[in-house]
């Protein structure tokens, strides 16, 4: 099994805002705009909760008129209303980042991990979301997909998953699906935290002590691994915007790897 790090959903560093850890724990990742899909922020709702409201109320400067339409991908949160009922659980990919999922063997039966930019809010006077000042920034895992199929033919795609962004004419280069096997996304806890715990620089991540040791790999990190500090190992990443893919070479490393991604999904 590979296990994909996938980086999704708003983040501050494109100029936006980084998703909401709503009050009762809720990673809700928000969708980035998409001037080409047809899917407006204000028609959006996640268990009851309209998305323009809850963009509104943590920043009241978001160009809702420039930036009306958003990209729902990966769409894997159970509780959004209004989906045809043909709808399935996908993921969409495209370009460089869907060359280098290629050229690294990710096929049906490997796990994305989906993560984000996340910061606490709290509710105020009149129920007013905002975000809890002081409150850091860190990459957290909100959710995770079991590749069950890859859809690579663009006019399957566009006629038998209509409901979803990567559908939308004219289709994108090297554009494809995956279709989930099983997924699911998380309430906030420690252990969904990629970012190390009082760091600065949130893309200094604090795994466990396995990744800094032989037989495993983590792609796009050029020349940097990760190595252990206390009893964790601790990684810079690279640059944003990219798939990490990790291989385990070994036995042993296959089953921590297996025992971490079942100890995130089953909150072992």
């Amino acid at each position: 099994m590979k296990v994909i790090l996938s980086r999704k959903g708003m983040d501050s560093e494109s100029g936006v805002m980084p998703s909401p850890i709503l009050p009762d724990g809720t990673l809700l990742s928000l969708p980035i705009p998409d001037r080409k899909s047809n899917k407006r922020y204000e028609d959006l709702e996640y268990r009851g909760q309209n998305i323009k409201e809850i963009i509104t109320q943590l920043n009241p400067d978001f160009d809702f008129e420039n930036m009306p339409t958003c990209h729902l991908d990966p769409d894997i949160y159970t509780g959004i209303d209004n989906r045809p009922d043909e709808w399935v659980p996908a993921f969409g990919q495209w370009g460089v980042p869907a060359t280098h999922l290629d050229k690294s063997g990710v096929d049906i039966g490997d796990m994305f991990l989906f993560y984000g930019m996340f910061r606490e809010t709290e509710l105020q006077d009149k129920n007013c979301l905002s975000y809890i000042k002081g409150a850091p920034i860190r990459h957290i895992i909100y959710g995770y997909m079991e590749i069950g199929d890859i859809i690579k033919n663009d006019q399957v795609i566009g006629d038998k998953y209509k409901w979803h962004p990567h559908s939308i004419p004219p289709f994108y280069t090297n554009n494809r699906l995956y279709l989930s096997k099983k997924c699911g996304t998380f309430h906030y806890r420690d252990s969904l935290v990629l970012t190390q715990r009082g760091q600065a620089s949130r893309s200094m991540w604090q795994l466990p002590p396995f990744f800094a040791e032989k037989g495993i790999s983590i792609s796009w990190q050029g020349n940097a691994h990760p190595v252990i500090k206390g009893e964790s190992s601790v990684l810079k990443t690279a640059s944003r915007g990219q798939e990490f893919v990790i291989n385990a070479d070994t036995p042993e490393q296959k089953k921590n790897l297996y025992n971490w991604v079942e100890g995130i999904i089953h909150h072992k």
